[in-house]
């Protein structure tokens, strides 16, 4: 009978001591959380290191997410991964979406995180150009059919210039910064916090005129969603945007570690550089049109600016209407812009 009953003491006291981990096991925060695909715009660069620093925070965890951050090949081609729903979310440029977005892509913008484009002439300090006035006269590295491009039109226009004064020299992408390093333009037309900083590493100080300060502003990256998600799963991108703006609103206080977190995977960065086009990058989230709108808010003033540079510089054609192209339904209400 003792024999009984000191088996049972040890088989009630061995129950006790697993409880614990059994409790553990049924709150394993990697049980029944749903897995996302975020297909960056391009490889991981600075713009990406605040959802490296989210995921490493716990912030898609404590939403039920398991978050994969899959670096990307341009913006029209993540946007097209996310409408063959290749990948759930998707980081891109609203500007290089707008005109297949209106051909019928499927896909939508739940939150817009730069409403502030960086699109710019970088002009060598030595070739003398101060304003955009001074480009008439001066040659510029451009890429032929890109966004950047397409817009310059609208530039000329809104600023008076004499576009037959200025000579657009068309070289290959890559040879943009290469052709103006060697003296043989006077500037680029490319981003501001991008080849700037390249240009200043190499020993070339350049002046930016950036396109929105002289009037001419259109939306950069947003995060986009399959049209069905919306219908289907809701709240999905609801949990997404939630850990994604506190990924934001974590990044100050941990600016450091998140671009350590990035070195850490892109060994060939340079810290220094890094740091530079952050610094530019994470600058431009506020709306040109609406400043004190909330994080990752989708001011329609943004989009109908955008839709109507596109129209009249990108050929965009028929009845087009910018509140198709974005909802601001998902958003987190607590400190949104409402």
């Amino acid at each position: 009978m003792k024999k009984i009953t000191v088996i049972g003491i040890a088989l009630t006291l061995l129950i006790l001591a697993l409880l614990p981990l059994r409790k553990q096991q049924d709150n394993d925060p990697e049980k029944n959380l749903t897995r996302v695909t975020f297909r960056m715009n391009w490889k991981l660069t600075a713009p990406h290191a605040v959802y490296l620093l989210g995921k490493d925070l716990g912030f898609y965890e404590e939403e039920g997410i398991d978050l994969d951050i899959l670096e990307g090949n341009g913006s029209v081609t993540t946007g097209q991964l996310v409408s063959n729903k290749s990948d759930t979310f998707g980081l891109a440029d609203a500007a290089a979406l707008i005109p297949i977005m209106a051909k019928g892509l499927p896909i939508k913008a739940v939150a817009m995180v730069t409403p502030t484009s960086a699109l710019a002439v970088i002009a060598r300090q030595d070739s003398g150009v101060r304003t955009l006035k001074d480009l008439e006269g001066k040659k510029i590295a451009v890429t032929a059919g890109d966004s950047i491009t397409q817009i310059w039109p609208a530039v000329v226009a809104a600023n008076n210039l004499n576009k037959s004064r200025i000579q657009l020299v068309y070289v290959d992408a890559a040879a943009k910064i290469p052709t103006t390093l060697e003296g043989r333009t006077d500037a680029l037309m490319g981003a501001a916090g991008d080849q700037s900083f390249i240009l200043r590493d190499k020993g070339v100080p350049v002046v930016d005129l950036i396109f929105a300060d002289y009037g001419v502003n259109v939306l950069n990256l947003g995060i986009f969603v399959h049209e069905d998600l919306i219908k289907e799963n809701p709240d999905l991108i609801r949990r997404f945007l939630r850990a994604t703006k506190k990924s934001h609103e974590a990044l100050k206080p941990n600016y450091t570690k998140a671009l350590r977190l990035l070195i850490d995977i892109k060994k060939e960065i340079k810290p220094d550089l890094l740091k530079k086009q952050a610094d530019s990058y994470y600058s431009r989230m506020k709306s040109p049109n609406s400043p004190g709108a909330g994080m990752l808010y989708n001011v329609p003033r943004d989009w109908e600016m955008t839709v109507e540079i596109m129209k009249k510089y990108r050929n965009l054609e028929g009845d087009i209407n910018a509140e198709d192209f974005y909802t601001n339904d998902f958003l987190p209400r607590v400190g949104g812009a409402r």
